[in-house]
């Protein structure tokens, strides 16, 4: 039996014809103009500013705060043989680590009994995340008041229980403190949120399979319930990681970095080598800001290198 083959038929596929290329080229090019815009904010609001800041930081500065010059590394070896810079790295590690262990400690306590089913809960719900919507100045200040040394109404209540007052904002050892359990304070209303939402989308099955088996409800939380929501903890790690490294307002309105400096954060630091104490040294503050923005990012790579492997999606 003879097969008659088609001539070309086995010869593979055919070459993209003129019509297919012009309609890659016009692809790309309704690609290229959809991606204009958002290429134009990130160049405007990102990347310029981010290489000025490294070309400031290379420059002195004067008394006005104008450009004086290039200095090359100066800035930075400034900055890293000052005395007080290691003091400001500790007081900026341990401020990260208890505004991130806070948010998921207190988010955990406070989420997992909102997830039963009673009567009335939304409204607790509610109430727990009314935090965010307060403003970081307006609740800083209203801490600042209630954390006063002498009238303030913490204070008061210890005494009133027979204890002694504590200088929350004015003693170097509870200063930094403080200031961490202000910041907690504020971001736990966004944190509670992502965990109801979390834990909520869990599927009843899997844990109801797991107490069929004989599983607690600790067992439960620490084997079924907790891996289930490690995508939305990993979240608030790496968000959180990245607030506490930007925080300000907090350290401004309730300790201004003091006292002693016992509550200078890094961010501080570049507000007050640019603006603090009628200071106006940019290109020391720039070199603080690249600092900031290198330990930002390595933290950030770390993370998704180190705990997303960890992660159960």
């Amino acid at each position: 039996m003879t097969v008659s083959v088609r001539p070309g038929l086995l010869a593979g596929p055919a070459r993209p014809g003129r019509t297919t290329r012009s309609w890659l080229r016009s692809d790309r090019r309704v690609g290229m103009a959809l991606l204009l815009p958002a290429s134009v904010v990130f160049g405007v609001f990102v990347f310029y500013p981010l290489v000025r800041v490294i070309v400031l930081s290379t420059q002195g500065t004067d008394i006005f705060g104008q450009p004086a010059g290039w200095v090359g590394l100066q800035n930075y070896v400034r900055t890293f043989t000052d005395p007080a810079f290691a003091r400001t790295m500790l007081n900026t590690a341990l401020f990260c680590v208890g505004v991130v262990a806070g948010r998921i400690v207190f988010g955990l306590l406070i989420v997992v009994p909102l997830t039963a089913k009673l009567r009335g809960m939304p409204v607790f719900r509610a109430l727990l995340t009314s935090p965010m919507v307060v403003s970081v100045s307006a609740g800083s200040v209203a801490f600042a008041t209630m954390l006063a040394p002498g009238t303030g109404l913490v204070n008061t209540v210890i005494r009133q229980l027979g204890g002694q007052g504590i200088p929350w904002l004015t003693d170097t050892h509870w200063a930094l403190t403080s200031v961490v359990l202000v910041t907690v304070w504020g971001s736990l209303g966004f944190t509670v949120l992502l965990l109801v939402g979390a834990f909520g989308a869990i599927d009843p099955q899997v844990v109801e399979a797991a107490q069929l088996d004989g599983a607690g409800p600790v067992r439960t939380f620490w084997s079924v319930s907790l891996p289930l929501v490690t995508p939305t903890l990993f979240f608030v790690v790496v968000t959180g990681t990245v607030e506490a490294l930007t925080t300000f307002g907090q350290i401004q309105i309730l300790t201004s970095g003091g006292p002693a400096d016992s509550s200078r954060t890094l961010v501080y630091a570049i507000y007050q080598q640019a603006f603090g104490s009628a200071s106006a040294n940019f290109g020391l503050a720039a070199a603080l800001g690249v600092v900031l923005f290198l330990l930002v990012l390595g933290l950030s790579l770390v993370q998704f290198g180190v705990l997303e492997k960890r992660v159960n999606y």
